[in-house]
């Protein structure tokens, strides 16, 4: 249940994007990175990764 204060659901919100956040580094972080250091050269680990990219980027903006 929410309280009727929008400031309350905004920091719900934010709280949310930074759990999902969180998530999304570590896949980049601890599958894809590792992927590409092997594989270089591997154009699906590279689109993934510069996609990911992309999204953590906006998801940090949205979490502040």
């Amino acid at each position: 249940m929410f309280s009727d204060d929008p400031a309350d659901w905004i920091e719900y919100d934010k709280r949310q994007l930074r759990q999902i956040l969180g998530r999304l580094t570590r896949v980049i972080t601890g599958t894809l990175d590792p992927h590409l250091a092997r594989y270089p050269d591997d154009e699906w680990a590279q689109f993934a990764t510069a996609q990911l990219t992309g999204v953590r980027a906006t998801l940090a903006q949205l979490s502040k």
